[in-house]
């Protein structure tokens, strides 16, 4: 069953996380306030897809330190920042460093809505990137070094002879290696070994853009 969105809300004023509450909830968010970065990182539940929203300025650890440190922690859950008056040029920074927006206080429920959908549909998106990448990279990893260089080619249309002289190998070793190949990765001809290595390939430059553009 798809679980429903979990909203963070890491914020020291506890009127904040109130309101917030029966606004999100209301919609059917899921929602769990914290009124300090250590008590987020102490209890938060990283396996629940969702999205943050984070003040700015919090007593310990502020709203931009703990981004870096969940940065650090290579974690992959979308920031919105709430800031508040004069605080704007700090909220600008953290978006540079990655956070998906920032809203100003008052929060206005029709801005906040529509960044909150996307936030959770980003995360979502993130780790189904992520577990598609580590089945591709588990099922390639099974190949041997010879194999994985045997598969490029194939991979390339190439023809076992041609593949053969390539490698300075037998047709027949090419050959053999070809059904190790498909056999391992599950596929069943080079169009779809084609298409696996492509897939892969895009699905490591999603994942390595938003970890470092973000």
């Amino acid at each position: 069953m798809k679980q429903v969105p979990l909203i963070r809300i890491v914020d020291d004023d506890p009127s904040v996380g109130a309101s917030f509450r029966f606004v999100l909830e209301a919609v059917g968010y899921q929602v769990r306030t914290y009124e300090s970065a250590a008590e987020f990182l102490d209890g938060d539940d990283p396996t629940r897809e969702g999205c943050m929203l984070l003040d700015v300025r919090m007593p310990g650890l502020s709203g931009p330190e703990l981004q870096t440190r969940l940065a650090e922690m290579k974690c992959d859950l979308p920031i919105i920042f709430l800031t508040a008056h004069g605080e704007v040029r700090m909220a600008v920074e953290a978006v540079q460093a990655g956070a998906l927006d920032f809203l100003e206080k008052p929060v206005d429920a029709e801005a906040l809505l529509p960044l909150l959908a996307r936030g959770c549909e980003l995360h979502r998106r993130r780790r189904a990137v992520a577990r598609e990448l580590k089945r591709a990279e588990v099922l390639w990893n099974e190949l041997t070094d010879a194999e994985r260089r045997t598969a490029e080619l194939v991979a390339k249309g190439l023809p076992n002879r041609q593949a053969a002289e390539i490698l300075g190998l037998s047709e027949d070793t090419v050959r053999s290696r070809r059904a190790s190949v498909f056999g391992k990765l599950e596929l069943h001809n080079a169009a779809e070994l084609s298409e696996f290595l492509h897939d892969m390939a895009e699905l490591k430059t999603e994942a390595h853009w938003w970890r470092t553009a973000e």
